[in-house]
């Protein structure tokens, strides 16, 4: 583990990035996979890094719950990241995180 990921100055290009990494999320002591399957710049105000969405897949259950939770990505480190549940896309459950 390399620390903590800087969320605050995070851009498009880090999450592009890490897209081939594994990334595990833990709620309540329990870790699932996860991966990214889009990253999109979104209207938003001016932030260091730029205003850009992540969207994650992770296994269709159990679905995790709108909150900010912890997030591991291989050889970059961990964060706390709020994320939000889109709903099932055939292949998992999809989660958004936006950075604005």
């Amino acid at each position: 583990m390399s620390g903590s990921i800087d969320l605050s100055t995070a851009t498009m290009a880090d999450f592009e990035a890490f897209r081939d990494k594994p990334i595990r999320l833990t709620v309540n002591g329990e870790s699932m996979p996860l991966a990214i399957t889009e990253v999109t710049p979104v209207s938003g105000p001016d932030r260091s890094g730029g205003a850009f969405s992540v969207v994650f897949r992770g296994p269709v259950e159990p679905v995790v719950e709108q909150a900010t939770h912890l997030i591991e990505i291989e050889s970059a480190g961990e964060a706390a990241l709020f994320i939000v549940p889109l709903g099932p896309d055939g292949d998992g459950m999809l989660y958004e995180a936006v950075f604005n």
